[in-house]
């Protein structure tokens, strides 16, 4: 029988898949990236939470001003996240 230490770790690994698996899906149904695309480049769930970071202010209402300073603010979070969107573009 697993130790207690191990049934913890599988059930956070387990637990760790299906969040994941679940913010590339609800990141795929408000973009136009499939969920196959988000799991190939936001592969780790905080990369997904900065992904989730930069919509949020490229969406926001306020003006271009206010985003890029938005941006600016958050950059050293959402900067790998934005590079690897704009990869795929190219």
């Amino acid at each position: 029988m697993p130790s207690r230490k191990d049934r913890f770790k599988k059930i956070s690994a387990e637990a760790r898949e299906a969040t994941n698996a679940s913010l590339a899906g609800e990141i795929s149904s408000l973009t136009r990236l499939s969920e196959e695309d988000i799991q190939r480049l936001l592969p780790r769930k905080v990369d997904k939470e900065r992904f989730g970071t930069l919509m949020a202010i490229v969406a926001d209402s306020t003006s271009n001003n206010a985003k890029v300073a938005a941006l600016k603010d958050n950059l050293d979070d959402v900067g790998q996240v934005l590079m690897r969107i704009l990869k795929l573009l190219l």
